[in-house]
């Protein structure tokens, strides 16, 4: 089955657990995710803010909602719920899309904060490891 197939499947799949059950949290932010990666971010968005809606500590769906307000350009509100994710689970992987998000707003020295955080959960992330680099040769220092 092709990609696309899948999530056609996955579409579906989340959609029928919802006639079920319209308060599920965990498959409102399943098919923002599947309506995401088919590139329907405003019916994802609105899927993530369901699913928060129902469940406001889900630092999944914030991440996710997070991701798909950067990628409509929505940078703010994309770091505000970065936040929010963290706040309730702390993550490498959130710390670094705070961390880039940062770094190209020109916030140099919060953008190293939060990568330093990454590194602190993740010590391997090449990524962060990379980005810090950037960092430090456009002159600014890693705490």
């Amino acid at each position: 089955m092709s990609r696309q197939g899948k999530l056609s499947a996955a579409v579906d799949e989340y959609s029928a657990a919802l006639r079920i059950e319209p308060n599920y949290s965990e498959a409102h932010n399943g098919l923002g995710a599947a309506l995401a990666d088919q590139g329907k971010l405003a019916e994802a968005i609105g899927h993530y803010s369901e699913a928060l809606r129902v469940d406001p500590d889900s630092a999944p769906a914030h991440n996710n909602l997070g991701t798909a307000m950067a990628e409509q350009g929505n940078l703010d509100k994309a770091v505000h719920e970065f936040l929010e994710s963290l706040r309730i689970k702390p993550d490498a992987n959130v710390h670094y899309n705070v961390g880039l998000i940062l770094s190209n707003q020109g916030k140099t020295q919060e953008a190293a904060q939060h990568f330093n955080a990454a590194l602190q959960l993740n010590p391997n992330n090449r990524d962060v490891l990379r980005a810090l680099n950037d960092l430090k040769s456009r002159g600014m220092k890693s705490q």
